[in-house]
């Protein structure tokens, strides 16, 4: 059985927070009306941001939590730095060039 999808109630309030203007005049209205129909750019949440969001709220809890700890948080950005050198974009190319 396939229940409906209800959206987190943050999310709406995150919606209509974007809609207040609180980010200055410019008109970011397309943003979260991508997110509710079958147009824009979005085309009605095509990449599920309403379904993650609380998901993302979550997580990004865990991460304020874990900065509170400044010698852990430093230890872990800098592991975090030194294993991103497999996805780099310089990588990538010298490889693609090799491989083709």
């Amino acid at each position: 059985m396939i229940t409906q999808f209800k959206p987190d109630p943050r999310f709406e309030e995150a919606k209509q927070f974007i809609r207040s203007g609180a980010f200055g005049s410019y008109d970011y209205n397309p943003l979260p009306d991508s997110l509710e129909g079958n147009t824009g750019y979005g085309r009605g949440d095509y990449f599920l941001v309403g379904h993650d969001f609380s998901s993302y709220l979550d997580a990004q809890k865990r991460v304020d939590e874990a900065n509170k700890d400044h010698k852990r948080w430093l230890k872990v950005s800098i592991l975090s730095t030194a294993g991103s050198g497999k996805f780099s974009s310089d990588r990538t190319s010298a490889q693609y060039a090799k491989e083709i």
